[in-house]
């Protein structure tokens, strides 16, 4: 009996994890919410939204926006300039502005103004993975890219507790939008910035944000 047992827990570990990296249940008003970003004709796309502004709804984080830090660092991925320095930063500016960007592959971050106007959101798939936590892996994954490449897609999921961002192609195809909760910041230009803005292996407290539109 004991080997049958064995063989039956060693079965169920990876369907267990399986379960915890599927995307979140959407709500009812998720329809809604996807039609309401289709607002404006963009030339190569179905449709893009208006600027939106992305915050966390727990921790310390909780309203600060998604942003790009001052010191961000360039590089190129797949032969496009790209640079790595996705934030969390306490007030909004024009660089907190972006638009999601309906394709037949998903969705683009886009950033709306700013001196990255136009720059995508991507992910790096050479980016090295950590433990964040026992029960948690997560990378440092996320670059803008001045255009898109093969791993600049989303798919969007409306929870009850906010929207949720996840990959949907590439080595982390499944993960979610994350962000160190623990993380320090620093001054920049008179607010506070956050460089840890992550890919988690699955859904955390870390992967809702709220969207509204920019004033």
């Amino acid at each position: 009996m004991k080997p049958i047992k064995l063989f039956l827990f060693a079965l169920a570990i990876p369907f267990t994890s399986n379960l915890l990296a599927e995307s979140p249940p959407a709500i009812d008003g998720h329809d809604a919410f996807i039609k309401g970003l289709r607002e404006i004709k963009s030339d190569g796309a179905k449709s893009a939204s208006e600027p939106r502004t992305l915050s966390p709804v727990v921790s310390r984080f909780k309203g600060w926006f998604i942003d790009v830090t001052e010191k961000a660092k360039p590089g190129k991925l797949d032969g496009v300039d790209v640079i790595e320095g996705i934030s969390l930063a306490s007030e909004s500016r024009d660089s907190s502005s972006w638009q999601f960007v309906e394709t037949n592959k998903g969705y683009q971050v886009r950033a709306a103004s700013g001196k990255y106007k136009g720059w995508i959101i991507g992910v790096d798939d050479s980016a090295k993975t950590r433990p964040e936590g026992p029960n948690l892996t997560v990378t440092p994954a996320l670059r803008l890219a001045k255009s898109a490449t093969k791993n600049s897609y989303w798919k969007l999921t409306l929870t009850k507790q906010g929207l949720v961002l996840e990959a949907t192609s590439g080595k982390y195809k499944g993960w979610f939008w994350d962000f160190g909760g623990g993380d320090p910041s620093h001054e920049e230009s008179g607010r506070q910035v956050a460089i840890n803005v992550l890919l988690a292996e699955k859904v955390v407290a870390g992967s809702y944000f709220e969207v509204k539109k920019t004033k």
